[in-house]
């Protein structure tokens, strides 16, 4: 089973900004699934990234 969290990028002021976030989900555990654009994103300012990672049942 997995779990998933939801961020909202602003990718208007910084392309750092956007790898800052994917790297530390990444050291957390977490794998970037998707990237998503939503409608900000059509007038390239905001992405929502999917994260997800594993949940351990036992």
């Amino acid at each position: 089973m997995y779990e998933y969290e939801f961020v909202k990028v602003n990718t208007k002021s910084s392309n750092r900004h956007y790898y800052d976030v994917v790297g530390n989900y990444a050291k957390s555990g977490w794998r970037l699934h998707q990237v998503v654009n939503n409608q900000q994103a059509i007038e390239g300012s905001c992405v929502e990234l999917i994260f997800e990672r594993e949940i351990d049942l036992n």
